[in-house]
């Protein structure tokens, strides 16, 4: 059984305090990270990377909280996101080019999203595609009553239309052009 947790960081940095992250600024986040049994996955930043929202891996959210403190990053929230939802796309959905990325926090009921099956999966995307909207990944807490999802759409319109049409919210839609990954 694999020892370390998935975690959802959401961050809010000073504007400019992100546009010189270079290699040598992340091999010491990452040397950091490391004496605390802690990786940065990946982050999605808007477009003045003033907000992230980082996927983290790691012991605990104790070890989360200190890798930031140590690193002298800001946290606005941890959340576990022990589950991954593939969106198993169809050509169609995969084929798909939106010119805009976006993170969309959405809730709901308990056990809404047990269960969900491949065909469920494919009527999502289905939806979606009629409104230009590709679903990438999306990242569940425990209860699955929250999701962070990341998309690909037209707009935020767009985004909320197909929601909407999916018989589902979109709380919070935010869009994030750049992606800072730990190398």
């Amino acid at each position: 059984m694999n020892a370390n947790h998935r975690y959802l960081v959401e961050r809010t940095f000073p504007k400019g305090a992100l546009d010189n992250l270079d290699a040598a600024t992340k091999s010491k986040v990452n040397q950091g990270n490391s004496t605390l049994g802690v990786s940065w996955i990946k982050s999605y930043a808007n477009a003045d990377k003033t907000k992230t929202y980082c996927v983290y891996e790691g012991p605990n959210e104790a070890a989360i909280r200190k890798a930031a403190e140590v690193n002298g990053l800001p946290v606005d929230s941890v959340v576990e996101v022990p589950t991954e939802l593939d969106p198993e796309l169809t050509a169609q959905a995969a084929a798909l080019k939106p010119a805009h990325r976006y993170f969309v926090e959405r809730t709901f009921p308990k056990g809404a999203i047990d269960g969900i099956t491949p065909a469920g999966k494919a009527k999502v995307n289905e939806t979606n595609s009629k409104f230009g909207v590709k679903w990438v990944t999306s990242y569940a807490n425990d209860d699955k009553t929250r999701t962070y999802c990341i998309y690909e759409g037209p707009s935020p319109d767009a985004i909320r239309e197909a929601a909407k049409a999916n018989g589902m919210n979109a709380n919070k839609v935010t869009e994030v052009p750049a992606t800072l990954l730990p190398k």
